[in-house]
């Protein structure tokens, strides 16, 4: 069994620059939740909305006889408006910033990280959308 040891340290000021990236993460990590509040309620919203608008509206757009690939065309766009939504769940809520008060030195690289991760998965799941749309569209006329 090993003794306990006293490691030596010594302790140095905080730069300028340290106590800009530590502002940073602070706002960061308390902004987060409210914006992931705010981003669910809003996505809930649109989401529903658009699934309920296209299974309201699936019998008068469809008819009694309506041809099978109908029904799979409007069934890919309500599994294409659910699929936005994960999407953009995603990149609001999985890729979160990998930074702590203690651990800030690559605050710079970590907000680029999540800032590109976002912006890509969020216009996926915008593309997504317009896809389901358009094929909610076609259906309709």
């Amino acid at each position: 069994m090993m003794a306990d040891h006293p490691i030596p340290a010594e302790s140095v000021e905080l730069t300028e620059e340290d106590l800009r990236k530590r502002d940073i993460v602070k706002e960061l990590m308390q902004s987060q939740n409210q914006r992931l509040i705010e981003f669910a309620k809003h996505l809930l919203t649109v989401s529903f909305s658009a699934i309920g608008v296209v299974l309201a509206l699936k019998d008068k757009w469809l008819g009694t006889d309506a041809p099978p690939y109908k029904k799979l065309l409007l069934g890919i766009a309500v599994a294409l408006f659910l699929a936005t939504g994960l999407l953009a769940t995603l990149a609001a809520s999985i890729y979160t910033y990998r930074v702590s008060l203690s651990d800030y030195t690559d605050v710079d690289a970590e907000l680029d990280r999540v800032a590109s991760l976002r912006y890509r998965l969020t216009w996926i799941g915008y593309g997504l959308s317009v896809v389901a749309t358009i094929i909610v569209a076609v259906i309709a006329i």
